[in-house]
């Protein structure tokens, strides 16, 4: 079975994955910031990120 295809929305213009305010990695790791349960987006973290060089 195919993985989900979908358009991610980055605003990281400092990660080598982002392309025209897009994720262009294969895949995308989001997890919680510091072992919380997270109640909002802002309680979470793109662990996908690798900086620009």
């Amino acid at each position: 079975m195919d993985a989900p295809k979908m358009e991610v929305k980055c605003g990281v213009d400092c990660c080598h994955y982002w392309k025209n305010d897009c994720c262009n990695a294969k895949s995308l790791e989001v997890n919680p910031m510091q072992g919380k349960d997270p109640d909002t987006s802002d309680d979470t973290c793109c662990t996908t990120f690798k900086p620009s060089k």
